[in-house]
């Protein structure tokens, strides 16, 4: 099976941003989502994995209908074999003791057709050699060279015989189930496939949004160390003037090394992050070991649409689970109706025609097969029943449970996919609700910041009131990102769940 991706247009003003950075590390890679996604597909190696499943999935149904491609066999065979003399009490002359070989050569084509027909066509001509000692017995000896008698011959025959199943085995046999099976195998592994890609392009959006939040997560923390020796030198000023008791010092350098704490695990976190993109967009590790991942997407976080009852309906035509689900259940349908058709009774036409020579050369003899100067055939009905068929009904009861039980994990998995989606709707809502109020509320701890920071610079206030007003902002900033992030990370989960995360990357997949 082979997988052709289209891409579609793909937004190309972060690449020219970067391509006009200065001086760049030069272990930095600088990748835009589209450049994870597209290196995510080519090297990703689940993805693989799952083409290779597809490919076998692929080769198992070819070697199905090879059922059904005709056998040739070529026969070339000589025996020998030895008689010892005998006698039959019943008759005056014994049995003499003779030599025979048997020489057979010819072709035969056989096989069958897919709706219960079978057939053999074959020709053969056989050499016959005799050789009889009447030694034993001269009178009859006197009649021979030397006493021993050689005699041949050579016959041939050619000829079709066929088969036709008119009941058991005539619309479905075991041959034509598994034919079924394998071709609904091969569309669930095309699904199972699709899934696959789809899983991939969620994951490495998630871990692209994450790897931004670590990063903007690092420069809200570097902002609060900004602030924090800001705050240091500050106090240890007024505190030389005997302006502020030397408590304030101590706390602002305890917020100060606070702040470097927050600045390694927030650091930590990145390279975690970076990690976890990376073993998503490679099969050689190895390569990207020294490499640091920068971002040039923007982190933005743009009002969308959403509407329930479109995207159930997104989600019940697209989800390739939910086909797959579908396709299982069409599998036990095929094994029902083989099931059932193993209840009826084997009722057969049967049939055959052909020629026969037998001549002292092997020409003539072929001749006289061929052109059926001595014809035989033959025709009739064969009919055989189990009297009591008890393993068939078994079988056939035990499909049709397998078959309700698919039908219910397809109705299963429906209803939990319609709660994922339902739950991925809410969440968008409410989470776009929550970038709107943490925006707000970074921007009120900024204006507070900067008021309490002047109030201090006129006594009206202390050191730690302003500290706790820089913590807070800290905070605000941090819950900001993250609300950020959140929310596109539910857009890009609520696009899976509705399958229609490929055409969110302007993607679309030909399976062929």
């Amino acid at each position: 099976m082979r997988i052709r991706f289209l891409l579609g247009l793909a937004l190309c003003a972060t690449a020219t941003a970067t391509a006009q950075m200065a001086n760049p590390p030069a272990n930095t890679r600088f990748l835009s989502l589209r450049d994870c996604i597209d290196l995510a597909l080519s090297r990703n190696l689940d993805l693989r994995i799952e083409h290779l499943t597809a490919d076998i999935a692929g080769d198992a149904l070819s070697s199905a209908y090879g059922v059904y491609v005709p056998t040739l066999t070529f026969d070339a065979t000589r025996r020998y074999e030895s008689d010892l003399g005998d006698f039959d009490p019943r008759k005056f002359n014994p049995y003499f003791p003779s030599d025979i070989t048997t020489g057979k050569l010819g072709p035969e084509l056989g096989g069958k057709a897919p709706f219960g027909f079978s057939y053999d066509l074959s020709s053969f001509v056989r050499k016959n050699e005799a050789i009889t000692d009447f030694r034993a017995d001269p009178a009859d000896a006197a009649h021979f060279p030397g006493g021993i008698r050689a005699t041949n011959n050579y016959s041939a025959s050619a000829g079709l015989t066929m088969r036709q199943h008119l009941l058991k085995d005539f619309w479905i046999d075991a041959d034509r189930e598994v034919l079924l099976a394998r071709r609904t195998e091969l569309k669930i592994s095309q699904q199972a496939l699709r899934f696959q890609i789809m899983k991939t392009l969620l994951a490495v959006e998630l871990a692209y949004d994450d790897l931004i939040a670590a990063r903007e997560e690092i420069r809200v923390q570097e902002k609060a160390l900004e602030l924090r020796r800001q705050m240091v030198a500050q106090t240890q000023r007024r505190v030389q003037v005997g302006d502020a008791p030397p408590l304030d010092s101590a706390q602002a350098e305890t917020q100060l090394q606070n702040t470097l704490t927050a600045l390694a695990a927030a650091r930590e976190t990145l390279a975690t992050r970076q990690n976890s993109l990376i073993g998503l967009l490679t099969d050689d590790y190895k390569e990207w070991a020294d490499v640091e991942v920068q971002p040039t997407d923007a982190l933005l976080a743009l009002p969308a649409e959403v509407n329930r009852e479109r995207s159930f309906q997104c989600a019940l035509t697209n989800r390739p689970d939910l086909i797959e689900a579908r396709l299982a259940a069409q599998k036990t349908g095929v094994m029902v109706k083989f099931r059932l058709n193993q209840l009826f009774p084997s009722l057969d036409l049967v049939g055959g025609y052909g020629g026969l020579g037998v001549e002292t050369d092997s020409g003539s003899a072929l001749h006289d097969a061929f052109s059926f100067r001595n014809p035989e055939y033959s025709y009739g009905v064969v009919v055989s029943f189990p009297l009591d068929n008890v393993s068939g009904r078994a079988n056939y009861r035990a499909s049709q449970a397998a078959k309700k039980i698919a039908e219910l994990q397809l109705q299963k998995a429906e209803q939990d996919m319609l709660l994922q989606v339902s739950d991925f709707v809410n969440r968008v809502e409410y989470r776009f609700s929550q970038v709107a109020s943490t925006r707000q509320a970074r921007t009120y701890a900024e204006a507070a910041l900067d008021a309490e920071t002047k109030k201090l610079q006129n006594g009206f206030t202390t050191s730690f009131v302003v500290l706790q007003f820089q913590e807070i902002l800290t905070s605000a900033r941090t819950a900001e990102v993250r609300a950020e992030v959140d929310y596109n990370e539910m857009l890009a989960q609520l696009a899976f769940a509705e399958g229609t995360i490929l055409e969110r990357h302007r993607l679309s997949l030909e399976v062929k």
